[in-house]
Formats: C-alpha cells, structure tokens, sequence
C-alpha cells in the first residue's frame, strides 16, 4: 500500500506492483537500457520485499543502499537486485537519516552482506541549481501507450480536455527519463518523515520523466563535468484534486530528497566497517504544502 498525504490527513489506498519511471513520448517502451553515458543506471536496483513489491534502492559504496524510510517500513525488504546479482540485507545495519532540522527524514541506509562489485558513486554535497539536466532512474509503474485526456470533471474526452497524461499498466521494466530541476521545496511530510526535497514537473516535452508507485528509493543523477553524481532519491509525487489514482498527468510533480542536506551523514555511514544502528530519533517537525502529496 502506499498512502496520499492532504492538508486534512492521510489517506490509503491499494496499488498494484509493477515497475519503471513513466517517460512522456515514444509509446512508452523506450530507455529501458542504460543510456551511453551511463548516468547512475548500474547503481539503481530493486528490493526482494516481503510483501512483493518492487520498489528501488540505489547503491553507494561499501555495500551500502540508500532507499526512503517508507520502503523499509511498508515493503519489508529482505534482499536486493542489483545487475542480475541479488544480495541480502543485514537487518541490523537499517539507519534512518535526520533532516536539516534534527527531524526523522523518509530516507534510509542498509549494508548487504556480500560485496557488490561496484566503486563508489559520488554524493552531490551542494544544492544544484533550478534548471539543472537530471536523469532519473527507477522501478515504479509503467504506463500505456497512449494518451488519455480529460475534462476539468476528469472525465475521459477523446481529443481537447483540461488534462492529459497516461495511464499506468502492472507491466514491470527498469528505465530512466530526463528532467530539470524546478525548485527546492524545502520540507515535505510524507508521513513517515519530512524530508529536504527539490521537486521536477511532468511535461509532455522528450523522455520526461515522471516517478509513479514503487519509484521510491530511485536515484536522480546530475553530470558533473563527466562525473554522474547522485543529487536525489525519489520519494513522493504530486496529484492534482480529482485525480485518477494510478496515473500521471502533465503538471504532476515529483519530489526528491535532496542529497547535499544529508551528504555528511551518509559519507559517516558508509565508512563503518561492519553493519551498525544509528539512532537518530526525533520529533518530525511539521510540513506545510498545498499539493496532495502520494508516496511512491
């Protein structure tokens, strides 16, 4: 299950499982291998969840994954798929990351305990700039293959209509898309943790990439002079008022956690040699938004 976060509450409801960033263009096959730079593809995986959900973790080094708080919590994740290979997690190495106010964060890291023959991806320590090129990797839904528009009542229109987007499918494939950076938003409550996020917007423009349900724990990448940093996980979406469940629509939003708010505790976990706990247990400060808000 994943929930939507309003300003009444929370709210759940039932999604089905499947994978893959959903990418404006094309019929909604494409950029299912890795694109010719790269670009963070080898290091975006998959967790073996108890509950069979296939939400992403993205490796960093030291055999160390970091994914959202809420993957933990709501997947029950035993295991990783990462290039064909699958690794277990160490249960007790789980260490939850704290905001730029001392608050939980919906992100987490977790050490497996084989090594991962990958080197070390770097983590961008410095906010990028709105308008920055992202590529963004991950394992939520898939969408179908054409487009469907609706009326301001959200009903279905065949041609005009207010709104326009996909519809998402239960097939299941890893892919990336593009975007730009729109903003830093500051802190997003999801529920489990409020985050320090930047967000993207869907437009029907290239290979723009949307994140949809069991995107989480996805990586969003930035090259830096060659040098394809991670600058953000995805964790949430946004919807507009009356929108479909299970679909994404131009105008949506994704929100990222933006990684140079939590560069330092991540490079301090990563050193420890052997699976440890970090505590960092304290009060979730509150989060004021006016989108609604759905975990990915």
């Amino acid at each position: 299950m994943r929930g939507l976060l309003g300003l009444m509450g929370i709210f759940i409801f039932t999604l089905n499982a499947a994978q893959a960033v959903v990418v404006a263009g094309g019929d909604g096959t494409q950029n299912t291998t890795a694109p010719s730079g790269g670009q963070g593809w080898d290091y975006v995986g998959q967790i073996i969840a108890g509950n069979g959900a296939p939400s992403g973790v993205t490796y960093l080094d030291n055999n160390w994954f970091i994914t959202a708080y809420h993957v933990q919590v709501l997947d029950n994740p035993t295991g990783v798929l990462l290039g064909g290979l699958s690794y277990s997690i160490d249960a007790g190495s789980w260490t939850r990351l704290n905001n730029s106010v001392g608050g939980d964060a919906d992100l987490a890291m977790f050490r497996v305990t084989s090594s991962v023959g990958l080197s070390a991806l770097t983590v961008r320590s410095s906010s990028l700039a709105n308008g920055s090129a992202l590529t963004m990797v991950g394992n939520g839904r898939n969408r179908e293959t054409d487009l469907t528009r609706w009326n301001s009542s959200w009903t279905e229109v065949p041609f005009g209509g207010t709104y326009s987007g996909y519809k998402w499918t239960t097939e299941s494939t890893k892919r990336w898309g593009t975007n730009t950076k729109e903003a830093s938003v500051g802190l997003i409550n999801t529920g489990l943790g409020s985050t320090d996020m930047f967000d993207t917007n869907f437009d029907n423009t290239g290979d723009q990439a949307q994140g949809a349900t069991y995107d989480s724990g996805g990586g969003v990448f930035v090259d830096n002079a060659g040098n394809w940093e991670l600058a953000g996980i995805m964790v949430a979406v946004s919807g507009f008022s009356g929108q479909p469940a299970s679909t994404s629509v131009f105008g949506n939003k994704t929100y990222s956690a933006d990684l140079s708010f939590y560069a330092d505790q991540i490079a301090t976990t990563v050193a420890i040699p052997e699976p440890s706990i970090l505590a960092f247990g304290f009060i979730l400060p509150a989060a004021f938004y006016v989108r609604r808000i759905f975990l990915i």
